[in-house]
């Protein structure tokens, strides 16, 4: 169970950061977070989609790494067997948090449950007290995905302002016999999107929002590839799977 807290010189002088592998935290995490910069290269391996938060109702775009909840097929002991890998998985183990000292200021926090944590291999985090060059490309790296935060959120916002999503469904049936739902997944809704007045359109291209909107349409084919790593995966195989608009939208 992942344990962030505010990453601290004193407490965290001798912790080292082992690199990446084969993301084993992911093991049942059945999606991922994207940043709108990724939605080209995720829509290469899973289906880039939206969901919606059920507390506060917030849109989320996301990866959908299986169609099974709990389970996620591209993990392995061995490798991660996706082509794309989610920038939310690369800036493990750190995280953003609320800074202690400055108000309304976000700083890095450090999951100290993490397996990439160690104390005899990695990448050091100090030196003599101060920030190493590995942690500061850390800062840097992060800081740059707070700008992409930022921007998908404004990108997320647009197609709502648009009335650009929609909800669909998937309709799946299992070799056992069962039959499963699979709802609360947004996709572009393409015939809004063909309805948009010209001014709407050039104002999607001028803020280079085209291509993620193209990239969530193209990647729904993904679907058959989470269908194949499950059957490859699981004995009880998904015999087919139908897609459709939420009727209830």
């Amino acid at each position: 169970m992942s344990n962030y807290v505010l990453l601290d010189p004193a407490q965290h002088q001798d912790i080292k950061i082992k690199p990446h592998s084969n993301f084993a935290f992911s093991e049942h995490q059945h999606h991922a977070s994207l940043v709108v910069h990724e939605f080209g290269a995720a829509a290469s391996s899973f289906p880039v989609v939206y969901m919606k938060e059920p507390t506060q109702g917030q849109f989320r775009a996301v990866a959908m790494l299986s169609l099974v909840a709990g389970a996620n097929p591209f993990f392995t002991e061995q490798e991660w067997l996706a082509v794309h890998v989610p920038s939310a998985f690369l800036r493990k183990p750190f995280e953003f948090g609320p800074d202690p000292v400055q108000e309304k200021t976000l700083t890095i926090y450090i999951d100290e449950q993490s397996d990439y944590l160690s104390q005899s291999e990695g990448e050091a985090l100090y030196q003599n007290g101060e920030p190493s060059q590995f942690l500061l490309q850390i800062q840097q790296k992060m800081a740059e995905y707070y700008q992409q935060e930022q921007l998908t959120h404004q990108f997320t916002q647009q197609l709502l302002k648009l009335n650009l999503l929609k909800e669909i469904e998937l309709m799946m049936e299992f070799s056992d016999g069962k039959k499963t739902q699979v709802k609360g997944i947004y996709t572009i809704d393409e015939e809004a999107l063909r309805q948009l007045p010209e001014a709407d359109i050039l104002d999607l291209n001028k803020k280079n929002f085209l291509l993620p909107i193209h990239a969530i349409l193209s990647s729904l084919i993904q679907v058959n590839r989470l269908i194949k790593q499950h059957n490859y995966r699981s004995e009880n195989k998904i015999l087919g799977v139908q897609m459709r608009v939420n009727a209830e939208e």
